[in-house]
């Protein structure tokens, strides 16, 4: 027979499983809520950028060109179209750097130029016309300012409002998937496991948050700031050979934590780049409505002289 010594141990045992099943229950509840939340507050700013590139690439003096087109995903800035993307796609050598890849080629070299672009906003069909505004390529950050928007105000992402991260704080970040599956906004999570001081504040990740040029952001809707690379500047023997070996691997295992590099720079330092490329945006504007100077027209040709005639 059970004493009742017994049946009182496993009642609170039960009250104590029951009461802990609901506080996760309740924090799932929760969690679900903030992701949502994040989804509906920051995907309108979230857009795709149609890119046009040229290749242009020297062997031996032998040379080869080719254009090519890519799809990237970005951020809106600014009410009146300004949008951030990852400058790593139209920098050959910071990719070759991230992927530890030697600095001299040798007699091998690329230069990748982007030649148009057209902006997506949300699901919309309609492309906009955009130009590139700005790049920064310490921090590895390009700008494009839509064009035609007339009126027409989008929402943005402030990083005026950022916050600072903790190390094991929970982030998440807002992506979208391409034209075939309507450019459906989804959410990825990491947890901030490390932050660095040299060569700037910033922090890494653990999770599967690799989006460049994106923002991440605290569970409760805070910016923290924008991944994009950091090279350390300090070259040591293998660490080049194992940060590329790192990222291959992560690529050939379709995702998991970003690369080797790879750091979510501070929502503050962001807010001053942004704020120089809306200056440069205006002037480069400016610059494309001048009106093109015609081309000189040769002098008409004289007509040939007529050939004199002997009496």
């Amino acid at each position: 027979m059970i004493s009742r010594t017994a049946m009182c141990m496993c009642r609170s045992l039960l009250g104590v499983a029951a009461l802990t099943f609901w506080a996760a229950s309740v924090r799932a509840q929760d969690e679900m809520a903030q992701l949502d939340g994040l989804v509906t507050k920051y995907a309108p700013a979230i857009v795709t950028v149609k890119a046009i590139v040229k290749t242009e690439t020297k062997f031996g003096g032998a040379g080869q060109a080719q254009e090519s087109r890519m799809n990237l995903t970005g951020v809106a800035v600014s009410a009146d179209g300004l949008v951030m993307i990852s400058n790593m796609s139209f920098s050959p050598m910071r990719m070759m750097e991230m992927m530890g890849m030697p600095e001299e080629m040798g007699d091998m070299s690329f230069k990748v130029t982007p030649t148009s672009f057209k902006v997506v906003i949300g699901s919309e069909e309609k492309e906009y016309n955009a130009f590139l505004a700005a790049t920064d390529t310490n921090l590895d950050l390009a700008f494009v300012k839509v064009e035609g928007l007339g009126d027409r105000t989008l929402p943005f992402v402030d990083f005026g409002q950022g916050t600072s991260a903790l190390v094991g704080q929970k982030v998440a970040q807002i992506n979208r998937l391409g034209r075939g599956y309507d450019y459906a906004p989804f959410f990825q999570t990491a947890r901030v496991n490390a932050e660095i001081a040299k060569p700037r504040t910033a922090w890494m990740l653990e999770g599967d948050i690799s989006a460049f040029g994106l923002p991440v952001f605290g569970m409760t809707g805070d910016v923290v700031g924008v991944l994009t690379t950091i090279p350390s500047g300090v070259k040591e023997q293998g660490a080049d050979a194992a940060m590329g070996l790192s990222m291959v691997m992560r690529l050939m295992g379709g995702g998991g934590s970003a690369p080797g590099g790879a750091f979510v720079l501070p929502a503050s330092v962001v807010k001053g780049v942004i704020e120089q490329a809306k200056v440069r945006a205006i002037e480069v504007a400016a610059e494309r409505a001048k009106p093109k100077p015609k081309p000189k027209q040769s002098a008409p040709a004289k007509p040939a002289a007529k050939p004199k005639t002997r009496k």
